[in-house]
């Protein structure tokens, strides 16, 4: 008996539990392939069960364009998440056709898959600095701007802090203990997925006696962070750590001036870098994206080299040729082709792990 009743249990945990949802989705039907629409309109119907099941959200009308960008995302994405589904009405309607589908979705694969599409790398960044023997802590400095410069060239989206209204106690509060509402205090209206947090403390060392009757004065700087992600209220400590460097000057504030823009010139990109490998992970891949349909400008390879530089986790683009660039992305294929899809401007024809084909 105890042996049936452990068994049951192990069973009944093992269970995966869905959600019935009913979804709709439509194509339009083109040059008289019923067929194609057929398909295009099931998974748009899918997704949009999917969605209504995650509380993250996402609405790309044009996630799909063709019946093979759809078997794709059917096998390569609906089908974990999806348990099973059935048609439950379907018509032709004004040149669309209309699909209905009662659908069996796991939910936590559906938000772990919205959630991965919708990823927000909104990060505030508030490095302090402070002067010897002084409690005034400064942000606006050459290290912050430089960091934030190179958060921004890794497609980090920076929100701005008003770091006029951050109170010394609350910045230092908040350091020592980032829970959510310390946090709420200081950022005040800034959303950010991600919060950088730093403090440079800066150390007297000093005069150190130069050439002839000039004295400089030495100064060491201790800079340490916390990397912080602030999700559904959830506050969660992603990595943290400290750098140091050393500087002088004809006078401590001179000096101060000049450790803020030589950690600015070295420190930041070890900074940054470790900040983009935490949020975005290391595992970059080369993804070819060739623009086709004919002669394409050079204006046409810009734009779409600006296009791909504003879609998140894109971190480097290089032209290759007249009609194609390379881009490092750490996902699949397949997500880059959907952020290209969001906004009308471009379909994807072809799709393969390493190269996208699209088109205007």
């Amino acid at each position: 008996m105890r042996v049936l009743f452990l068994l049951c249990f192990i069973m009944f945990a093992g269970t995966v539990f869905a959600v019935e949802i009913e979804a709709e989705g439509e194509a339009v039907i083109v040059n008289d392939d019923t067929a194609s629409a057929k398909t295009i309109a099931l998974s748009r119907a899918k997704w949009a069960a999917i969605e209504s099941v995650s509380p993250a959200k996402i609405k790309i009308d044009t996630i799909i364009n063709n019946s093979e960008l759809a078997d794709e995302a059917v096998k390569t994405e609906l089908s974990a998440t999806i348990k099973s589904f059935t048609i439950i009405n379907e018509k032709v309607n004004d040149n669309k056709y209309i699909v209905k589908i009662k659908a069996n979705i796991i939910p936590e694969k559906a938000e772990s898959l919205i959630d991965g599409l919708s990823s927000d790398t909104s990060i505030c960044v508030m490095i302090a600095g402070e002067l010897p023997g002084d409690n005034t802590l400064y942000f606006d400095q050459a290290l912050s701007a430089a960091i934030i410069e190179q958060l921004n060239e890794k497609g980090f989206t920076i929100k701005m802090v008003d770091y006029s209204k951050i109170k010394n106690t609350d910045y230092n509060k908040v350091f020592a203990n980032p829970a959510y509402s310390n946090i709420k205090n200081i950022v005040k209206n800034a959303d950010c997925r991600n919060i950088l947090l730093g403090k440079l403390s800066i150390t007297d060392m000093g005069n150190n006696v130069g050439y002839g009757r000039v004295s400089f004065k030495l100064i060491s700087g201790d800079l340490n962070y916390k990397l912080i992600s602030a999700k559904n209220n959830n506050i969660k400590i992603l990595k943290s750590g400290f750098f140091s460097g050393r500087s002088q000057g004809a006078t401590l504030n001179a000096a101060a001036l000049n450790i803020y823009k030589s950690m600015a010139n070295n420190t930041a990109v070890k900074l940054v870098s470790q900040v983009s490998e935490t949020v975005l992970g290391n595992n970059y891949k080369s993804i070819r994206i060739v623009l086709s349909g004919g002669y394409s400008a050079i204006d046409d390879i810009n734009m779409l080299k600006d296009d791909l530089k504003n879609i998140p986790f894109v971190l480097q683009v290089k032209e290759q040729d007249d009609k194609s660039v390379i881009v490092d992305y750490p996902d699949k294929s397949y997500y880059l082709g959907v952020f290209l899809e969001r906004d009308n401007k471009y379909k994807v024809i072809k799709l393969s792990d390493n190269e996208l084909i699209i088109r205007k």
